[in-house]
Order: structure tokens, then C-alpha cells, then sequence
């Protein structure tokens, strides 16, 4: 295969700003298919990125003989079904974050996964970051010694997409929103250490149903511990996503990329993320992650973000959902 046909599912936010114009700039990917429930929108997507077949639904695009691979960017209440059914017809399978609404549903996609001779990714953007990269590189060459605490925050305004707001159809608030991010980061960063348990508290401001402020601590089986704070609410000059690492040689952190070591030196790379936007890294994140998916496709490179390791972050979110709504630490 030389050439990877990909249809994308759903037309929102995630799909027009990020992925489409991604697939249709990578030169060894065709966008050949697109479904949305919205079929005018689709029909006009299709004509601007050239996409030859519009379909009126996920199964006439899962019956595309041609068609190699599958871009789900729908809200998160329908991965399941989408995913298996892709899974299913033999389709190599790209699912935007979060992969499901709960871990029930993430497992019924790795047991599909399991079954099937396909590659399945999970769209973690933030771990494809290149501040991230190199602060996964600092814990990992034990730049900063043995880790013993994590710290990290993700502060954005609340998106319009008002799907997020209904609990049926995303599954929570900010904690699986912005949190699922936040968890996934750590857990990449510090090579999936085996967790303990967690607590939460969460917060409904200006929302209804779900909440828009969520705090979580995870305490892990090697002693170390990790505090997340995510919000659409606690007010910031900026969209803000950033970790602490330390460790008992130093501490290591980004936005911006920083390494203190116990000698009191202090690196800072001279590509710093102070020098770039945070929508300019938020978008080569994006690309960096389509063009590995594409890879893994093409056989060049393996899959990451696995489906199992999501499956892993929906049991620790679900948790945190049971700790906030019972009051006390949740043991995993």
C-alpha cells in the first residue's frame, strides 16, 4: 500500500479545524469518503478537499471496498458503535479522544480491537506536542532522578460545542473533556505506573448538568502521587496546558520547556514554546498525530496511544467520577 484512502466520520469543530485539512495535505493519503448526519455540510466539505464519495451513513462507508482506514470525529457518545463497526469491517481505525464515554464502552472496543486484524490509535494530540516529547525524554534518560510527584493543569474556556454539556451524549464534564488529556499525559510521561487509587472534587459554576471544575489526585503503588486541576471556568489570560514534573534530582517542566537540576543549573532549550503560540503547538501536535496514525498504516512506525492504554485512562476516569460523587479515595 503506497497510498492510504480514509474516510472521516463527522464534520464538527475537531474535524474542519484539525484532521481534514491534515489528511489533505499529507501526499500519501487520498480523503476518499465523508459522512455527516448533516449531509449538506458533508456535501460541501467534500467539494472544498475533493473527497469523491459522500455517504449517508457510517455503513454505506464501512462497505467502500477501497477505503483503507477511518477518521472518527464525532461526539463521544457514538465511538462506540462507529468503532466497533470499523473495527469490524476491517477498517485500520483513528478515534478522537475521548475513545468512549466510560470504560465500559472503551472495553468494548479493545475486545473488538483484539479480534481484528487492524490498527487502531487513539487521537491523543497532546502526547505528539514536542514540549511533551522532551519532557518525557527528561524523566525517562533520569534527568531528574526517581519521580515522586507530578503536577498538572489544563485551564480552557468553554468550548460551544454544546454536546460537551450534555452527560448522555459526552459522558461528563471538563474531567472527561480536558482531563482524559491531562491523565493520558501523565500516565505517557511516567511510563503507566501502576495506580493505587484517586479522589475528586468537582464543580458546577456555569454549567448544569456536568461540571466545569474537576481536582483529582492519584496515588501510585511506587509511592509517587500527581495532583490535576482542569477547568472551562477557573479564568486565565490564556488557554493554559502545562506539567511539573519532579523528581529527587530535579524537576523538569513545559509551557515553557524548563530541566532544574540538583546542582541548580538550569536548562532551557533554545526552541522554547515561549517563542510559539499555543494554537501553533496545539496544531503541529495534531499533524505530528495524523501523520504517525498514517505511518503505523503504511507500516513504518507502530501504533501509540493504544486502545489498551485508553482503556486503562477510562477506568481511572470513571473512578474519579465515583470518588467526586460519594466524597472518598477510590482503591483500583
Amino acid at each position: 500500500m503506497n497510498t492510504v484512502k480514509i474516510g472521516v466520520i463527522g464534520t464538527g469543530e475537531i474535524s474542519q479545524n484539525f484532521h481534514l485539512p491534515i489528511h489533505y495535505r499529507i501526499p500519501n493519503v487520498e480523503l476518499f469518503a465523508i459522512y455527516d448526519r448533516n449531509r449538506t455540510k458533508a456535501q460541501l466539505i467534500a467539494e472544498k478537499y475533493e473527497i469523491p464519495h459522500v455517504c449517508s451513513s457510517v455503513e454505506e462507508m464501512l462497505k467502500i471496498e477501497e477505503l483503507n482506514a477511518v477518521d472518527i470525529c464525532t461526539s463521544t457518545d457514538t465511538h462506540v458503535d462507529f468503532a466497533v463497526a470499523a473495527i469490524e469491517a476491517g477498517k485500520h481505525t483513528l478515534i478522537e479522544k475521548p475513545i468512549a464515554r466510560n470504560y465500559a464502552e472503551a472495553l468494548k472496543i479493545y475486545e473488538a480491537e483484539q479480534k481484528a486484524d487492524v490498527k487502531v490509535m487513539v487521537a491523543t494530540n497532546q502526547r505528539f506536542r514536542y514540549d511533551a516529547k522532551m519532557l518525557k525524554s527528561f524523566v525517562q534518560n533520569g534527568d531528574i532522578g526517581d519521580i515522586f510527584y507530578v503536577q498538572g493543569s489544563w485551564l480552557q474556556q468553554k468550548r460551544s460545542a454544546e454536546w460537551r454539556q450534555q452527560i448522555e451524549r459526552s459522558g461528563g464534564g471538563v474531567l472527561v473533556d480536558l482531563g482524559i488529556s491531562l491523565i493520558d499525559s501523565l500516565m505517557w510521561i511516567c511510563d503507566f505506573p501502576d495506580v493505587q487509587s484517586v479522589s475528586a472534587n468537582t464543580f458546577k459554576h456555569l454549567t448544569g448538568k456536568v461540571e466545569d471544575v474537576a481536582i483529582a489526585n492519584i496515588k501510585f503503588r511506587n509511592g509517587s502521587i500527581a495532583t490535576l486541576e482542569m477547568s472551562w471556568s477557573l479564568f486565565s489570560s490564556r488557554n493554559t496546558f502545562g506539567f511539573n514534573v519532579y523528581g529527587s534530582k530535579g524537576s523538569a517542566k513545559i509551557n515553557p520547556v524548563q530541566l532544574y537540576k540538583v546542582n541548580g543549573d538550569i536548562y532551557q532549550p533554545v526552541t522554547n514554546t515561549d517563542l510559539h503560540t499555543n494554537m501553533e503547538i496545539f496544531r503541529k501536535s495534531f499533524e505530528s498525530e495524523i501523520k504517525h496514525f498514517i505511518n503505523s498504516i503504511l507500516g513504518y512506525t507502530p501504533i501509540v496511544s493504544t486502545v489498551e492504554e485508553a482503556v486503562t485512562i477510562m477506568k481511572l476516569i470513571d473512578a474519579m467520577y465515583t470518588s467526586a460523587a460519594e466524597g472518598k479515595e477510590i482503591y483500583i
